[in-house]
């Protein structure tokens, strides 16, 4: 008799916490999975390491937003830069690994503590009214957060009206 009630109070439970969830929009569970180039902590450049960059602009209704110093000392790797940074706000991803890594556009935000994927970015959820485009090189690219960048690459995100 013990165990069902807590097997039909822990039902109970989740059937609540999914209504509040949908009800609130709460989208706090939408994540990017991670990929090994968040592990890497370099701390200094040298020249036995892949050092290639990518270029990123992103657009919230309009407005540029560009990061700068992301990755850099940060809690994970206080003595150093992680395997993608920034150092300023032009936009240009450094991406620098002990050897080749695969570097998704995923793992930036991921490194960034923001959230990237095809249903949200910097906490704007796409909607019956805003979408979330990527272009990479020009091209429309639909891999969001697990698209592998290349050395040269210019990345535009847009949160925007439909």
């Amino acid at each position: 008799m013990g165990l069902e009630k807590i097997m039909y109070g822990a039902a109970i439970f989740s059937t609540i916490a999914f209504v509040i969830l949908n009800v609130t929009g709460n989208t706090e569970l939408i994540e990017n999975e991670s990929w090994a180039i968040e592990e890497t902590c370099l701390s200094s450049h040298s020249s036995d390491i892949s050092h290639t960059h990518s270029n990123l602009a992103i657009f919230i209704d309009g407005a540029e937003l560009i990061p700068q110093n992301i990755g850099i000392q940060d809690e994970s790797c206080p003595n150093g830069m992680r395997g993608i940074h920034t150092h300023d706000d032009t936009g240009k991803l450094h991406i620098e690994t002990p050897s080749q890594i695969e570097a998704p556009i995923g793992a930036f935000f991921n490194i960034w503590g923001e959230v990237f994927n095809s249903e949200q970015i910097l906490g704007n959820v796409a909607d019956s009214d805003y979408e979330i485009v990527m272009y990479v090189n020009g091209d429309i690219n639909n891999e969001f957060e697990n698209y592998v960048m290349s050395d040269n690459d210019d990345i535009e995100i847009y949160y925007r009206q439909k």
